[in-house]
């Protein structure tokens, strides 16, 4: 993957800023910067267009939204060849209760972030969709009790700057 490309000071301000409220305007970010518009509008817009900002999101309240239940599933399946690896990104990708999948090391082969309203929805969750996902051969659930640090965005200083 490497480094990635060069951001300036005024670069890394804006996107500090855009992680922590994406709803900021070019023109907001530009009275905080202490700039005219159309220069950050431009940057914002050059790194949209690079993939460097892929997307903007409301972060939501699952608690206050009925999800009682966050788990995280460690699951190993049987192969690791191509076409199952798929086959199991597809499935995945198709259920709304598994809000993120990462392919790890360890244990496991991959980790699975799951929202459920409560413990029945989550037992229905286990017996009607985990359990069938394909090539799956162990299931190890681990409940969340309380959340210490949320997602809080990617510390961009870290490696632009260093």
């Amino acid at each position: 993957m490497g480094r990635p490309e060069a951001l300036t000071e005024v670069e890394v301000v804006i996107l500090e800023q855009l992680q922590r409220d994406a709803r900021l305007s070019s023109a907001d970010l530009a009275e905080q910067l202490h700039l005219s518009n159309t220069p950050v509008w431009r940057r914002i817009k050059k790194m949209q267009e690079s993939g460097l900002i892929d997307g903007y999101h409301a972060h939501l309240n699952a608690q206050k939204l009925g999800f009682g239940i966050e788990s995280f599933l460690s699951i190993s399946v049987h192969t690791h060849d191509e076409r199952n690896i798929q086959e199991f990104t597809a499935a995945v990708a198709a259920v709304d209760e598994i809000v993120s999948c990462h392919m790890v090391s360890g244990n496991g082969d991959f980790l699975l972030r799951v929202v459920a309203t409560d413990m029945n929805a989550y037992a229905d969750f286990i017996s009607r969709v985990a359990g069938k996902l394909p090539g799956v051969r162990e299931i190890q659930s681990s409940f969340v009790l309380k959340t210490l640090k949320s997602y809080a965005g990617l510390p961009i200083r870290k490696a632009a700057l260093d």
